[in-house]
């Protein structure tokens, strides 16, 4: 990656999708692509505040494994 690239990294915490159309990047695609996240690698602090940007319920007095498993849905 370039330099700026890392700079843009570093400045956009917006998903994939609010970043493409930031760009102008149409996101529309005729077929859906599964994508999967390693969310091991992450802490239950990390992984709470996902849940909660995401809008879901009831994770807060989940355990790391159980909170991975409601991620990944």
């Amino acid at each position: 990656m370039t330099k700026g690239t890392n700079k843009v990294l570093k400045w956009f915490s917006g998903t994939h999708k609010q970043l493409m159309e930031a760009l102008g990047i149409s996101t529309n695609k005729t077929e859906e692509v599964e994508v999967t996240t390693d969310y091991s690698g992450q802490t239950v602090s990390q992984l709470k505040t996902i849940a909660k940007e995401r809008g879901l319920k009831g994770y807060s007095s989940l355990k790391k494994a159980e909170l991975i498993t409601l991620l990944s849905k």
